[in-house]
């Protein structure tokens, strides 16, 4: 009898998994540029050092920091260890429970009670038990596997999760390090502007002196002195931030860790048309939303087994005696097995009810799956425009940024000959000042989105 309910234990209750179609949210191409197209999700290929592609070997110091020390991906691993150890102990319930459950006892019946069992009444006894003890649930309808099969869905969730943490740290450092190379751009713009704002006050304060011009042209040279010098701490501000922020990311206090000017100005990689078809193939955050479908799908067939009968195989071996001396004896062997049946009879729609619930977290989660994939596409879309749309941006501002140097030459010669006031000097200054100040933050901007880039594709492609 035993073995034919062990091998009926071939049997699941409950849907096998399958992913739900996602045609509905995943475009045949995406907008730019032409040759891209979805792939499978996979991953657990390799994610590769796309920030390597920037060439810059402080950039690739700080990550190798931030790999070892960052406190968030040490606690996003500590989760992975945690829900495999989770899963190890869903193995287990596989397995039968044998344990070791000595016992002694010494015990005097009651003299005065009407059962006299063996003329027992009034008596002391003792008795020493050494027996192993078997515990096994006969799993025939798949509630321990479909429950095993959902713990190992949810350790390799966690897994996903801490790549998807790794990834967005990656990210989040190599943005503070490009905005604090930005920054330093700026302020190296910054101060070349206040010197030759400083050198025109000196001119005009000697004409001035001279008699040569009005009050007027020192006062807007004074004026723009100090707006460049307001500007100047503001971006020191910014730049102190940023370099806040990359020592929390490497694991480091702020107080103890300064960055010396970074002067990176490679361009950022460039986008072909020639780029691989695996679009969301490594995405982690993909993968998680998948494993939890996985999950919430396993415990539907856990819920639904519930409704039919548990049984379970009970049985124990050892010796047993009430002499010492006579434990280890032949005599004193004792043994039991067989099994035991539950079948739920009423239990007030509580199994429907846990039925019920799963079925709607399966729902949930296939929801969640279906928006994390538009999420994803979207923010492909959003990085492949700005990668090719900031490029466009970049050479108008070189050709604003050339033409706006030459416009404060000839306003300065101009001046020098007496034809225009001083005003226009400085307009033609401040406006060329703004334009390589653009030409920075777009510089910056096509680094941010090949970084957003690298993370939406979950690694370099």
């Amino acid at each position: 009898m035993v073995t034919a309910m062990v091998s009926l234990s071939s049997c699941m209750v409950g849907p096998n998994y399958q992913r739900p179609d996602t045609a509905a949210q995943l475009p045949a191409n995406f907008k730019v540029p032409a040759g891209w197209k979805v792939a499978e999700p996979a991953d657990a290929k390799s994610k590769g050092a796309w920030w390597k592609t920037f060439n810059d070997s402080r950039l690739n110091g700080l990550m190798a920091n931030a790999m070892a020390d960052n406190q968030s991906l040490k606690a996003a691993f500590l989760r992975v260890e945690q829900a495999r150890t989770i899963a190890r102990t869903g193995r287990a319930s596989l397995l039968p429970d044998l344990s070791f459950d000595p016992t002694t006892e010494r015990r005097r019946r009651s003299g005065t009670t009407r059962s006299n069992i063996n003329g027992t009444a009034g008596a002391t006894t003792s008795n020493v038990a050494l027996p192993l003890v078997l515990d096994y649930e006969i799993d025939l309808w798949g509630k321990l596997r479909r429950q095993l099969e959902a713990v190992e869905a949810e350790a390799a969730t966690s897994e996903a999760d801490y790549e998807n943490v790794m990834l967005a740290l990656q990210a989040d450092l190599a943005i503070s390090y490009f905005n604090l190379a930005a920054a330093d751009r700026e302020l190296a713009i910054l101060r070349e502007g206040l010197a030759l704002r400083k050198k025109s006050l000196d001119l005009n304060q000697q004409r001035f002196d001279a008699g040569d011009v009005d009050e007027v042209d020192v006062s807007r040279a004074i004026t723009e002195v100090a707006a460049t010098e307001s500007d100047i701490i503001g971006v020191q501000k910014m730049r102190a931030e940023f370099e806040n922020a990359i020592a929390v990311l490497i694991g480091k206090p702020s107080s103890d860790f300064s960055i010396p000017t970074v002067s990176h100005s490679s361009a950022p990689p460039t986008v072909s048309g020639t780029l691989p078809s695996a679009l969301l193939e490594r995405r982690p955050d993909i993968a998680a939303a998948e494993r939890k479908m996985q999950a919430a799908n396993a415990r539907i067939g856990a819920a639904q087994a519930a409704f039919f009968p548990s049984v379970r195989l009970n049985g124990d071996i050892g010796f047993e005696s009430s002499k010492l001396s006579k434990l280890f004896t032949g005599d004193s062997l004792a043994w039991g097995l067989g099994p035991s049946v539950s079948y739920p009879v009423f239990d007030g729609r509580r199994n429907q009810g846990e039925l019920d619930r799963s079925r709607l977290l399966y729902e949930e989660t296939v929801a969640t799956y279906r928006q994390t994939i538009l999420n994803a596409v979207r923010e492909v879309d959003n990085a492949l425009s700005g990668v090719t749309l900031l490029a466009q941006q970049y050479d108008a501002q070189e050709r604003t940024v050339t033409a706006a140097n030459r416009t404060v030459e000839l306003s300065q010669q101009r001046y020098d000959a007496g034809i225009v006031a001083y005003f226009d000097v400085v307009e033609a200054q401040r406006t060329a000042l703004e334009a390589e100040r653009a030409r920075s933050a777009i510089k910056n901007s096509q680094h941010l989105a090949s970084i957003a880039l690298f993370k939406a594709l979950g690694g370099a492609w």
